[in-house]
């Protein structure tokens, strides 16, 4: 019954909503059910169900029962406050026309039970973006028949209408994460983003047993891939009936110069950091903290802005390091200039240099970049961050330019003469500064 109190709140109390139902259903003798008298007390207030063709032709809010055409999976993506959201559509369609309604956050989650062919009653919002599509605010399974002519919208592809063969190399990878169905059972996933010449591709396993063993840089050959589209990017999930496989091809995945940047869409962009600023909290929409960082990227064309949200912010970056950002967004930034922005759905990749194994005995210390280890002659900036100022270290790891990565580390043997001539070289060089 809330379901469709939702409709005419605005106008009634909920007490006086479910008192009239109940006389509605009193009033047809016993012959309707809870749902259908509720429907019935919508359309005496003047907020019947509508046609798809009429959805748009007034009122902030409405209901309608739309046929399933197609369904993407969800994907993730960054709000304007860095705070990140789920957003999937479903195609819903009638004898007069067709809409796409747009599900976010948890009711995104929700198209892992909606099929194609299946009949939804749905409250929604017109959008205030998109013209012509709609937001759910509430939706349920309907037992009625809608007749409907309309095929699925050119690049929405039916659930379980095609599968496909693609080749992509792993740009990121996300640990698997679990989630409860809608009938109770437990459910896990992994997310990754792959590339290949044709583009970034957002890969979503619904078994995540078939990306174990794989890892950011290699190239996989994935079968029985199930395609989606949205409006900025195509998609791909597998489940049981898929399998990856590692394969030895090298492949390259196009990027955008920092010069010719569109002014808004998904790019990807490579270059040298050219200025760093340190990781910045902030408080997110939902009450959480995050963490934002602004540099500026540099390639053969130019210079531009990238800002980077989230977990991004605590990468271990220097001035001079090269850079590769995937599947990021590219939009006007706070003073009209063009900036690149990574979050959650983004790969910010450091590539791999040339290594090698050292061993370093010094001082961690602390700096807008990050945490360094002093020996008293080099500083290195750690791609770590367990460790306090003032830690004496004796780090085992591979060095590359100045970024060392830790893996093995110890208390430095206690040695009183060598601390003294770190701690005056490091004066030495705070004073020549």
């Amino acid at each position: 019954m809330r379901f469709h109190y939702a409709l005419v709140d605005d106008l009634i109390a909920e007490v006086e909503f479910e008192e009239r139902v109940e006389a509605k259903a009193e009033a047809c003798g016993g012959l309707v059910d809870e749902p259908t008298a509720a429907m019935l007390v919508v359309g005496d207030l003047g907020r019947a169900h509508r046609k798809v063709q009429d959805l748009f032709s007034g009122g902030s809010l409405v209901c309608f029962f739309g046929r399933v055409l197609a369904v993407s999976e969800p994907r993730t993506f960054v709000r304007a406050d860095g705070e990140e959201g789920r957003i999937a559509t479903v195609t819903l369609g009638d004898e007069t026309g067709r809409v796409e309604t747009a599900l976010f956050d948890e009711k995104a989650d929700a198209v892992a039970e909606i099929a194609v062919g299946e009949v939804l009653e749905v409250i929604a919002r017109p959008s205030q973006r998109r013209r012509g599509d709609v937001t759910a605010l509430a939706l349920q399974k309907a037992g009625c028949e809608v007749d409907c002519q309309v095929s699925p919208a050119a690049g929405a592809i039916p659930v379980a209408d095609r599968t496909v063969e693609l080749r992509a190399r792993v740009l990121f990878l996300r640990p698997p994460r679990s989630f409860v169905r809608r009938d109770g059972t437990p459910g896990a996933m992994t997310e990754a983003l792959v590339g290949n010449a044709d583009g970034v591709f957002r890969l979503v396993a619904w078994h995540p047993g078939l990306l174990e063993g794989v890892g950011p840089g290699e190239t996989v050959r994935i079968t029985n891939a199930q395609p989606s589209r949205r409006s900025d990017r195509s998609e791909y999930s597998i489940d049981e009936g898929s399998a990856v496989e590692a394969i030895d091809d090298a492949l390259e995945v196009p990027v955008t110069p920092l010069s010719a940047l569109p002014g808004e869409g998904t790019v990807s962009v490579r270059g040298t950091v050219a200025s760093l600023q340190p990781p910045r909290q902030f408080v997110a929409r939902s009450g959480e903290p995050s963490w934002v960082r602004n540099l500026a990227l540099a390639d053969a064309s130019g210079t531009a802005p990238v800002v980077l949200w989230g977990e991004h912010a605590f990468l271990p970056l220097a001035v001079g390091d090269a850079l590769e950002v995937y599947g990021a967004t590219a939009k006007p930034g706070r003073y009209g200039d063009l900036e690149v922005s990574a979050g959650w759905s983004s790969a910010v990749v450091l590539p791999a240099g040339d290594e090698v194994g050292v061993a370093i005995e010094g001082t961690v210390l602390a700096a807008p970049a990050g945490l360094f280890i002093d020996d008293g002659i080099n500083r290195y900036l750690l791609a770590a961050d367990a460790y306090r100022m003032g830690d004496e270290l004796r780090i085992e790891g591979r060095l590359a330019g100045n970024r060392l990565t830790p893996e093995a580390v110890a208390p430095a043997s206690p040695d009183p003469e060598a601390v003294r001539r770190r701690l005056g070289a490091l004066s030495s060089r705070q004073d020549a500064g």
